[in-house]
């Protein structure tokens, strides 16, 4: 299956051209595109194209990872089977092929799943009586912004953020919730190792994972 890789970014720094040298090294035959919020790298997207969604973004960017990815999904060239969507902030020291093999069959994966009723004091949770009524009974999250989506998944996703938005929350609820209300509920996945983390990594020692997130420089010849 043809793998594509959307790595979101916010400006061309030292650490962001690194982070994509990496994922191009362990996927040379994926098909990897960029997509900016601010400084475009060269060949890239940019939310600049898209001047509603880049309104939006501007309101919280921090929180907007969605809007990057519905920008980019307006603009898209490519066409792949599989989408590995990454931040920056991800180095991967690994093919994501082989990082995710258990559980490439599934649609939509993610490092974490929260469910309403499993984890009712996730912090977004909070922000549930601001979703627009369509989107209540499909409330979960799916975190990091760390995610492998079917082709099929990752468009009905996107245009159903694009037809129906609401700002309510963070990225990581609203892709995860408009993604359950099309039918794609994001499958958990933390393999033995598992270096996708909510704390800093001071070190990547080198062990053959997917790790984040990292916000330093790694030599990674």
């Amino acid at each position: 299956m043809k793998l594509g890789i959307l790595f979101l970014h916010h400006t061309n720094c030292e650490v962001t051209r690194n982070n994509l040298k990496v994922v191009q090294r362990y996927n040379p035959g994926a098909t990897v595109v960029t997509m900016s919020a601010d400084d475009p790298l060269p060949g890239g997207y940019s939310l600049n194209a898209t001047a509603d969604l880049k309104t939006i973004h501007s309101e919280l960017p921090k929180r907007r990872e969605d809007s990057l990815v519905c920008s980019w999904f307006l603009q898209k060239r490519e066409s792949c089977d599989k989408w590995f969507i990454m931040e920056w902030d991800a180095y991967c020291e690994m093919s994501v092929a082989e990082y995710y093999k258990c559980v490439w069959q599934y649609p939509f994966v993610a490092s974490s799943v929260c469910l309403l009723n499993r984890e009712p004091n996730w912090h977004w949770f909070k922000k549930v009586e601001n979703i627009p009524e369509g989107y209540l009974p499909y409330v979960m999250g799916a975190l990091p912004f760390l995610f492998l989506l079917s082709e099929f998944a990752l468009e009905a996703t996107c245009r159903m953020l694009i037809e129906n938005p609401f700002t309510s929350g963070n990225s990581e609820l609203r892709f995860a919730t408009a993604a359950n209300r099309c039918g794609f509920p994001p499958c958990g996945f933390s393999p033995p190792n598992d270096q996708i983390t909510w704390r800093p990594l001071n070190r990547v020692n080198g062990t053959r994972t997917i790790f984040h997130p990292v916000k330093h420089v790694v030599d990674y010849r």
